[in-house]
């Protein structure tokens, strides 16, 4: 399962880039994705805090069984940038489970919106998946983007010519 690449699959026009607050999923897949950060102190002490994701995705067809597949990536504010998937856990609904639970930690990347997306096949043959973008809660990184092109632009102002 490719975050990215099921994106690009599931949006309804070419032009719409991923960003936070956009959810999609494929028509009979009848999943929803739910996500919720909790911003953890991490040890020893530091003055970040460690975003902490939950996922849970629930089945809308209670009784079929299914493989879940759940994967997220990090993307710019802008929608432009897609990073690689990883894999943050699977799971299965049967006749009695609805309800896939993961929880993962997000380091600090230095792009502040989350991708996260689930895949399922259903016993009964039918495919389908789900996608929602979220504002990563407490990224500490996210401000280093506008600082590397500022020191760039300082060092090539004051640097000195070299003498030979």
């Amino acid at each position: 399962m490719d975050v990215a690449s099921m994106w690009r699959s599931l949006r309804t026009n070419p032009a719409d880039l991923p960003q936070a607050g956009v959810h999609v999923e494929s028509v009979g897949s009848e999943i929803t994705i739910s996500v919720a950060q909790e911003c953890l102190l991490a040890l020893p002490p530091r003055q970040s805090l460690i975003p902490e994701v939950s996922v849970t995705v629930t089945s809308q067809r209670p009784g079929v069984a299914g493989q879940l597949t759940i994967g997220a990536n990090f993307n710019s504010p802008d929608g432009s940038y897609q990073g690689p998937t990883t894999m943050v856990g699977q799971g299965q609904f049967t006749d009695t489970v609805s309800q896939v639970h993961v929880r993962f930690i997000l380091l600090p990347s230095g792009f502040s919106v989350l991708g996260v997306g689930a895949a399922v096949d259903y016993a009964d043959g039918v495919h389908g998946g789900a996608l929602t973008y979220h504002h990563i809660a407490c990224n500490p990184w996210v401000w280093w983007g506008w600082l590397a092109p500022v020191a760039g632009t300082l060092s090539r102002i004051f640097r000195t010519p070299r003498k030979s």
